[in-house]
């Protein structure tokens, strides 16, 4: 994934989206399995991964993915790209 200044990189290749909508996939299972209650990934989310049905060759047919679906394998790719956050001290004030 090349790296870009102006935001999320899109990804280059069919095998980068795939990891993308795997992540998406994992990050499901993960709230399913703990019980975690989430109304937005719940009924947006997890319908469109519930409907993506494997090619016959096992890949994922991008026939199926629509934009809200692709917006979230991409961020959260792009979530584990990103340093992790500074923390600021209590007494700290934004410069002005």
């Amino acid at each position: 994934m090349r790296n870009d200044k102006y935001g999320m990189p899109p990804p280059t290749n069919r095998q980068e989206f795939e990891q993308n909508i795997f992540l998406s996939i994992e990050a499901a299972l993960f709230r399913i399995n703990n019980q975690i209650e989430d109304p937005g990934f719940m009924y947006s989310i997890l319908p469109k991964l519930a409907e993506l049905k494997p090619l016959p060759n096992g890949r994922i047919n991008f026939n199926q993915v629509d934009e809200s679906l692709r917006l979230d394998a991409n961020s959260r790719r792009w979530m584990e790209l990103m340093p992790p956050p500074e923390l600021i001290k209590k007494d700290d004030k934004e410069n002005k």
